[in-house]
């Protein structure tokens, strides 16, 4: 602001020439009334003349007589007011003038009264105006002794905008200092604290009014604490730093008295003859925390290395550890002796996995296969499938699985564990096997054999008998003969169904059960079966009943299989109910597949005859002298059957609480099962 001394000149001027105006006024007053306008006159035409000499001003000027009206004015007055430069002439009402100028610059009622109060001297000099073209201006008002005022206007507008700018810059600076992490204290060269910002009050727990004004020693433990002045001083006259912008771990002291470790950083600045230090404090309480725990975590480390490298060594398994660039790292003892090499070629560090595994195969003997593809092999696959098992076989004679895998970041684990005892069992193992299956394959083949003889001679018996049942050719004589005849028929019968069974059991375990699908309709099935087996039942007093909805969809299974099945299970209900008992058939669909059930009040069954009795040619009851006869191959047959179709079946029953079989066909065999299962 270079014309600020101007401004200032100009304006004592104008101030000075109306302080003398008004003396002069009253020294010239004289008695008589006629005199005395005479002489105002004559003061307001030299007041008029100064403001018009004024007008080469840089301040506006303007005189208002006691009636608060414009006497005359200079250019600059006009100039300044320029919102209401044409309503300014002389004669205009000060009120009307600050009443435009309030419209114009749409100030409120409030503004405009402060302008007015006290004929327009009271608010004068106790504000600053800002206009809507950005410029400041400020106003003085003086009082006449006519009663009028003497109003000088001062642009202001560069100094204001210099200090906006630099209240922004400091109000900047401020919210710097309050916002940052670190804490930053300013101390004089007496080592007086100066400023305390607010990350240094969370910092030490002390407010900025507690700390500014003391010396910095407070926030320094002992010794410390006694020898900071000395410090001061002796960079004072030496000019040797202690403590560099590059900063330093130091202690602080807290509030609280606990000590905290912080790096602080210092810079000094220059104001004239004032110099001032600027300290940077950083907590690094928590980093101090990190770097111990990651040297525990380094001795744990190395602690654990030993440990696992004492715990591989005494492992019956060998184990050899390769990094991430494939060098070998650890090899325990069992991995050294189990291979049979020289520990001089394996030592970790100068040995890598190709060399490693060429090792391997150039030592591997395989029954019937080339060292070369064996190497080749190895070599090729570790890399591309960390993850894989193969088998090395020693000089020794030992065999080895050696089971690779890979480690996070990188690297391979081989792993060698003895199988020798374990191929030898295997082999052993696969020997039964095979000879079990060629029992089985005999045993397939006798059965079938042995059954196509025996039915060729039981379909001529069958078919005799039934002639001389029905007395195709003439009576039987005498007629004792005709029960002979039934006994042979129902005993040929008999027999074959036994044979039947055998053979669907031989063909149900070797998987060759053949089906011809259709969809049937299983309600008709069952009661089938319960016409079948109503002699039966009502012979021994059993009640026979069926358990159905109104409405089930078809099955898709092979019709003559599926009677079999239920047949079977409604057979094995009666023959193991007692007289008064009852015997249930239902059906049901669902989401959840087809479901037949078959439940009975009969004997029941423990846990462990329910498991064998699912087992060919085995009844509940084993004794010889066993009061239920059959072959054993109802339930067994039948689950092999139900199996062949997709289906599940189980056996709930406990002893004399009867027995319930179900049978559960997938969803997926249900006809139109969306629409059918909507009915049911």
């Amino acid at each position: 602001m270079p014309f600020a001394g101007v401004e200032a000149a100009l304006a004592g001027m104008a101030v000075g020439a109306a302080v003398t105006l008004l003396a002069m006024g009253r020294r010239r007053a004289p008695p008589a009334t006629a005199t005395a306008t005479a002489n105002g006159k004559g003061t307001l035409d030299a007041q008029r003349q100064l403001v018009e000499a004024l007008g080469s001003s840089r301040d506006g000027v303007a005189l208002y007589d006691s009636g608060n009206r414009l006497i005359t004015c200079n250019e600059r007055y006009r100039q300044l007011l320029s919102p209401i430069r044409d309503s300014i002439v002389q004669g205009a009402r000060f009120d009307d003038l600050m009443a435009e100028l309030a419209r114009v610059e749409n100030k409120d009622e409030g503004w405009l009264g402060r302008k007015l109060s006290g004929g327009g001297l009271t608010d004068a000099t106790a504000s600053e105006d800002k206009f809507r073209d950005g410029q400041w201006i400020t106003v003085g008002a003086y009082a006449t002794n006519e009663g009028g005022q003497l109003r000088i206007l001062r642009d202001i507008t560069p100094r204001k905008q210099a200090q906006i700018s630099l209240e922004g810059t400091v109000s900047w600076l401020k919210g710097v200092m309050d916002t940052v992490v670190d804490g930053i204290v300013t101390i004089d060269e007496t080592g007086t604290v100066l400023s305390f910002n607010p990350a240094a009050e969370r910092l030490f727990g002390w407010s900025a009014d507690q700390v500014v004004g003391r010396n910095v020693n407070m926030l320094m433990p002992d010794p410390h604490r006694a020898a900071h002045d000395g410090y001061i001083r002796g960079y004072l006259e030496t000019g040797i730093r202690k403590i560099g912008s590059s900063g330093r771990e130091v202690e602080g002291l807290r509030r609280d008295g606990t000590r905290f470790p912080m790096e602080l950083a210092v810079a000094e600045m220059h104001q004239g003859d004032m110099l001032t230090f600027i300290g940077v404090i950083r907590d690094i309480s928590e980093r101090k925390k990190n770097e111990q725990a990651l040297l525990d975590s380094k001795n744990s480390l190395r602690d654990q290395a030993d440990r696992l490298q004492a715990i591989i060594d005494n492992m019956p398994q060998g184990v050899a550890v390769f990094a991430a660039d494939d060098a070998l790292i650890a090899l325990n003892q069992s991995a050294i002796r189990m291979l049979g090499l020289p520990k001089a070629e394996i030592t970790p560090g100068t040995i890598d996995i190709s060399l490693f595994m060429a090792l391997l195969a150039a030592n591997d003997t395989p029954p019937g296969r080339q060292t070369a593809q064996l190497t080749a092999d190895l070599a090729e696959s570790i890399r591309e499938r960390p993850e894989m098992v193969f088998e090395h076989f020693a000089p020794s004679g030992i065999i080895m699985e050696v089971r690779s895998s890979a480690m996070p970041g990188g690297g391979l684990i081989l792993s060698f564990t003895d199988i020798t005892d374990r191929k030898r069992t295997e082999q052993t193992l696969r020997e039964a096997k095979d000879e079990a299956e060629r029992g089985n394959r005999a045993k397939n083949t006798f059965l079938a054999n042995i059954s196509h003889e025996l039915r060729t001679p039981l379909n001529a018996i069958i078919g005799f008998s039934e002639m001389m049942k029905h007395e195709i050719f003439g009576p039987l004589e005498p007629a004792s003969y005709r029960t002979y005849v039934d006994d042979i028929h129902e005993s040929g019968q008999h027999l074959l169904e036994l044979i039947n069974d055998i053979l669907d059991m031989s063909k149900a375990e070797a998987g060759m059960t053949d089906l011809m699908e259709a969809a049937v309709h299983v309600p008709d099935l069952i009661r089938v079966a319960i016409r079948l087996l109503s002699r039966r039942a009502d012979h021994a007093g059993i009640t026979l009943a069926e358990d159905l909805p109104p409405a089930l969809p078809p099955l898709l299974a092979d019709e003559r299989r599926l009677r079999q099945i239920i047949l079977n299970l409604g057979s094995n209900a009666v023959k193991f109910t007692d007289e008064g008992g009852s015997v249930t058939i239902g059906a049901r669909a669902s989401q959840a597949g087809f479901v037949i059930t078959v439940s009975d009040t009969g004997i029941g069954m423990t846990p462990e005859e329910l498991q064998r009795v699912m087992e060919p040619f085995v009844q509940a009851d084993t004794r010889l002298s066993r009061k239920y006869e059959g072959s054993g191959l109802g339930l067994p047959l039948t689950k092999a059957l139900v199996g062949a179709h997709g289906g599940t079946l189980r056996l709930d029953s406990e002893p004399g609480g009867g027995t319930t079989v179900s049978v559960t066909f997938p969803a997926s065999r249900i006809v139109n099962s969306d629409t059918s299962a909507a009915d049911i």
